[in-house]
């Protein structure tokens, strides 16, 4: 994702230094325009706006307020944002400390994967001060083709969490559905045609299922990794808000047998793998893929 996202700064102009923990990476942002640098606090120092995406709340709070962070070299005035896709809690807590440094923070978790992302064409879900929102928006519109504006810090955050929440249940549910149908017996192209034209339709179905599962294609797309860590943070949201999730838990324990079974590096589909172990049977076009 954060590849994507410097090519689209690039694109739309702006002076973009990168860093990132792997030396691919960085070799990659230098070879489409960025600066690429050695060290965190080199990003910051003397920038205007500082953007992150990172894997989850830990990272997080590291990379903005750690000893050799981001918070070491920005300055007063300057905007953090995170585009990461996290907790509420960790977002606030890091957007108060920030503050007492005279750094402002938007929390900015995305939709869509990392071909949106190279085209500027991702789905923004905003959180923060309306004014630093309007203040930033050149940097935001050339991230997102789409931009909704979630409420006060730690909204957009929020917004994914419940976003993600379905979708990959979701996705947990398509798989079940294929793995019950395999074993039934049933032409699973045609119950897939079948769903496409009742209530049962949905975006994996027809983005997740047909291309990809049913040719036993899992290179990822949106890392089984991460599903499992945003169905966590949601079931977490829950918990600290009173709110049972009982789908959302039913879709976890499903991710979680799958991240047992060492697929968190492929596609979040491949969450039907260990449903079609338990059954005995493979939910494929062709059963031999």
């Amino acid at each position: 994702m954060g590849r994507g996202m410097v090519q689209s700064l690039v694109r739309a102009g702006f002076t973009v230094t990168a860093y990132d923990i792997r030396a691919e990476a960085r070799a990659a942002a230098a070879s489409w325009g960025a600066t690429a640098v050695g060290a965190l606090p080199g990003v910051a120092a003397g920038a205007e706006a500082v953007r992150s995406s990172l894997p989850d709340p830990a990272t997080v709070e590291a990379v903005a307020l750690g000893p050799d962070g981001l918070s070491t070299a920005m300055r007063p005035g300057s905007v953090y944002i995170d585009l990461s896709s996290i907790e509420p809690v960790t977002t606030r807590r890091v957007g108060a400390a920030l503050a007492e440094r005279g750094v402002r923070m938007l929390d900015v978790p995305v939709g869509k994967g990392p071909a949106a992302a190279a085209q500027g064409d991702l789905t923004l879900m905003v959180g923060g001060d309306p004014r630093v929102v309007e203040e930033c928006q050149e940097i935001l519109r050339a991230l997102g083709s789409s931009q909704f504006y979630c409420g006060p810090l730690g909204s957009g955050v929020t917004v994914k969490l419940i976003n993600n929440l379905v979708s990959c249940s979701a996705m947990a549910l398509d798989a079940e559905a294929l793995v019950l149908g395999a074993k039934a017996g049933v032409d699973l192209a045609v119950l897939v045609e079948v769903m496409k034209t009742t209530a049962a339709d949905n975006w994996h179905l027809r983005n997740s299922v047909e291309p990809f599962v049913l040719a036993g294609a899992f290179a990822p797309r949106f890392r089984l990794a991460l599903a499992h860590k945003d169905l966590g943070l949601a079931l977490r949201m829950g918990l600290q808000l009173g709110v049972a999730l009982p789908m959302g838990t039913a879709s976890h324990i499903v991710h979680t047998l799958a991240m047992g079974a060492g697929l968190g590096e492929e596609d979040q589909a491949a969450c039907v793998k260990p449903l079609e172990q338990a059954a005995g049977t493979r939910a494929r076009r062709h059963p031999s893929a």
